[in-house]
């Protein structure tokens, strides 16, 4: 893991700003995480299968390649990629106290 050293004048008054930035990109994660579960339910209800079984047969060439089953795996990968992302920046947050 690489540490990074920021030069700051103030760094109690750069940890806030930090920690008030962090929490508003999560914010904006969750909202977007919400809204990705919502379409990938849709996609769920209308083939009566879960995102991840879906994915696996994604994954390994067994879904198809029509328009529904590459939006769906779009979505589900966004919510990977969302989560992982939300993931650090929650790492990030626990160590501006």
């Amino acid at each position: 893991m690489e540490v990074k050293k920021l030069k700051v004048p103030d760094v109690a008054t750069a940890i806030g700003v930090l920690g008030t930035s962090l929490k508003r990109e999560m914010f904006l994660l969750d909202k977007s995480i919400v809204d990705t579960k919502k379409k990938l339910k849709v996609f769920e209800e209308k083939n009566r299968m879960q995102s991840e079984d879906f994915f696996d047969k994604f994954d390994k060439g067994l879904a198809g390649d029509d328009q529904d089953t590459m939006l769906w795996a779009a979505e589900y990968e966004a919510l990977k990629l969302l989560e992982n992302e939300r993931s650090i920046i929650q790492r990030m947050l626990s160590q501006c106290k």
